[in-house]
């Protein structure tokens, strides 16, 4: 009769079978394998910085920028008026003109014996010519005639103060600035003694700047209107 093995030995025996199955099962050393190493598109742990996170974007609108191009004048600084009281006006340039514009054209001269043909206009040698920079004053405006006469119309004023500058000084020199189409051109006109007619006109109180045109009257318009001269009296 044989007798049967130990019961130590037999209990070894079978563990060691168990684990040479288990170590021949597909896909073990795999999941052991997916379990040491962690997915990469799992969350970083708690307190871990992701060096791969996208980091906060602000879009910013550009700004456009505006170049001045070459060749184009600047407009007049503000004027500035002191009064007597010790008080400061100051007032805004006009804006830039819009129909003249200045070129290299070479400036046309007109010369000669002239009278006056209208408010702001002259005849120079039968040429009729504008005074240029300056516009007439309105028919409602009135401008003072004398200190114990009635104010009378500003039109009136303006060529009676061209009548009596070109009494004395009938000979004159215009100079026509390039660029105008009008068939009355337009000109600076100065009287023999070297005044400027257009500028007396404005500096009086007799006719206004025509910014659209020029900047050169706009300190004497400034001028007239702190002073109350002219038609500035009664606006």
């Amino acid at each position: 009769m044989r007798q049967s093995p130990s019961r130590p030995a037999g209990l070894l025996l079978g563990l060691a079978v168990l684990g040479a199955a288990l170590l021949h099962q597909p896909g073990a050393a795999a999941g052991q394998a997916q379990t040491a190493a962690p997915s990469a598109d799992a969350p970083p742990a708690s307190g871990a910085v992701d060096p791969a996170a996208d980091l906060p974007t602000v879009e910013v609108t550009q700004h456009p920028v505006h170049a001045v191009p070459e060749g184009d004048i600047p407009p007049p600084q503000p004027v500035t008026i002191r009064g007597r009281d010790g008080s400061v006006t100051a007032l805004r340039a006009p804006p830039a003109p819009a129909r003249y514009s200045p070129s290299r054209a070479p400036v046309t001269r007109i010369s000669g014996a002239a009278r006056v043909a209208d408010v702001v206009s002259l005849s120079v040698l039968g040429r009729a010519v504008r005074l240029f920079g300056v516009r007439a004053p309105q028919a409602s405006d009135l401008c003072p005639s004398s200190e114990s006469a009635a104010p009378r119309a500003c039109s009136d004023a303006a060529r009676a103060a061209l009548a009596a500058r070109l009494a004395a000084n009938a000979d004159i020199v215009c100079r026509v600035p390039p660029g105008q189409r009008a068939p009355v051109p337009a000109a600076v006109c100065r009287d023999a003694a070297g005044a400027d007619l257009g500028g007396l006109l404005v500096a009086e109180g007799f006719a206004l700047a025509d910014p659209t045109q020029s900047y050169d009257y706009f300190a004497a318009e400034a001028a007239a209107r702190q002073l109350r001269r002219g038609l500035w009296q009664y606006r």
